[in-house]
């Protein structure tokens, strides 16, 4: 990962190569999670991560990603909650 850092500092990445890249590393951080440090880490940055990115976009732009988020959360809780009730 630290690799994967120092590329991305030193411009190395293709701003295209991004999603991928963070992805990867995402999957790679959280494979080590507990369950309980998954729970805690999201409940306490997604919304320190929103705050950060709503605050650096337009007006218009804030409507629209709330709207697509609202939409993407709810279709993963629900289809959690089917899962996981039965």
């Amino acid at each position: 990962m630290n690799k994967m850092i120092e590329k991305m500092m030193s411009g190395m990445i293709k701003p295209e190569d991004m999603p991928k890249m963070m992805g990867s590393m995402v999957n790679n951080i959280f494979s080590q999670m507990s369950s309980q440090d998954r729970i805690e880490f999201v409940s306490s940055m997604m919304p320190k991560c929103l705050n950060v990115i709503f605050s650096e976009i337009e007006p218009e732009a804030k409507q629209s990603l709330a709207k697509e988020m609202i939409n993407k959360m709810m279709l993963i809780f629900e289809e959690q909650l089917k899962t996981d009730g039965k």
